[in-house]
C-alpha cells in the first residue's frame, strides 16, 4: 500500500501535475491521520470494555460480601438483643418474681447476660474498593458515597462492640468475681465438665444490690445503642444490595 501510494506521487511529479500532487498529498495526509483515530478509538474502546469486565468482577464480590455481611450481622444483632433481654430481665426482676427463682435459674440468667462476643464484618471487598483513587461505578453515580456511609458505620459498631466487651471486662467480670461464684456460673453451661460448688451463695441479694442495678442499668443503655447501630447498618446493607441490584441487573442475573 505505501509502495502503491509512492509510485502515484513519482508519476503526478513526473508528468508535472503539481496542483493534484498537492490535493493527493493533502487526501494522503486526511488517511493517515483518520487511520490513527480510529486506531485510537479503537484502543480506547478495548480499554474502556476492560474497566468494565474489571468493574463488573468487583460489584459481584462487593454484592457477595453485601450479601455475608447482612447475614452475619442480623444475626448479631439477634444475639445482642437476647443478651439485652436478660440484661432487663435481671434489672427489672420483682422481689416476687425473685422468689420464685433459684440460685442456680439466677446463675443462668446472668450468665446469659454476659455472653457479649466480637463484631467480625466481611469488609475486605470493601475496604479494596474504597481504596482505590478516584474510583466510580459507570452506572451509579453515588454508590461510592454510600459505600463510604456504609464503611462508616461498620467502623462505629466495631467501637460500640469494643464499648461493650470493655464494660464486661472491666466492670461486670470484677462484679461478678467479687460477689458470686464464677464456677457455679460456669457449672451452668458446662455441667460435665466444671463441677458446682457446694457453698451457698444467695444470688437475690445481689441482685437486688445498688451496685448490680447501676452495672445493668449501663449494660443497658450500651446494648440498645448496639442494637440501634447495628439496625442502621443491616437497612444500610440492604438499601445498597437494592441498589447494586438496579443498577448492575445483567451482572447480578449472572451470580
Amino acid at each position: 500500500m505505501i509502495k502503491l501510494f509512492r509510485n502515484i506521487r513519482k508519476k503526478l511529479l513526473s508528468e508535472g501535475k503539481t496542483a493534484n500532487y498537492l490535493k493527493y498529498a493533502i487526501g494522503e495526509i486526511v488517511l493517515v491521520v483518520i487511520g490513527i483515530l480510529i486506531a485510537l478509538q479503537i484502543n480506547n474502546w478495548n480499554e474502556h470494555r476492560k474497566e468494565l469486565q474489571k468493574e463488573s468482577v468487583i460489584v459481584k464480590e462487593l454484592y457477595k460480601e453485601l450479601q455475608q455481611n447482612l447475614k452475619a450481622t442480623t444475626k448479631h444483632r439477634q444475639q445482642i438483643e437476647e443478651i439485652n433481654q436478660e440484661v432487663l430481665f435481671l434489672l427489672n426482676i420483682s422481689d416476687d418474681s425473685l422468689k420464685l427463682l433459684t440460685n442456680e435459674d439466677l446463675n443462668q440468667h446472668i450468665f446469659n447476660s454476659s455472653l457479649i462476643s466480637p463484631f467480625t464484618p466481611f469488609n475486605q471487598k470493601l475496604k479494596r474498593i474504597l481504596a482505590i483513587e478516584n474510583f466510580g461505578f459507570s452506572h451509579s453515580k453515588t454508590l461510592v458515597n454510600e459505600l463510604q456511609d456504609y464503611n462508616n458505620s461498620i467502623e462505629g459498631i466495631s467501637s460500640i462492640n469494643l464499648s461493650a466487651r470493655d464494660v464486661f471486662k472491666n466492670r461486670m467480670v470484677p462484679f461478678l468475681s467479687e460477689n458470686l461464684s464464677l464456677k457455679n456460673l460456669m457449672h451452668e453451661i458446662y455441667p460435665e465438665k466444671i463441677t458446682k460448688n457446694d457453698s451457698i451463695v444467695d444470688v437475690g441479694p445481689i441482685i437486688k444490690s445498688m451496685a448490680f442495678e447501676n452495672l445493668y442499668a449501663d449494660l443497658f443503655a450500651s446494648y440498645t445503642s448496639y442494637i440501634f447501630a447495628l439496625e442502621r447498618n443491616i437497612e444500610l446493607t440492604k438499601n445498597l444490595i437494592t441498589h447494586i441490584e438496579k443498577a448492575y441487573p445483567s451482572v447480578i442475573s449472572t451470580k
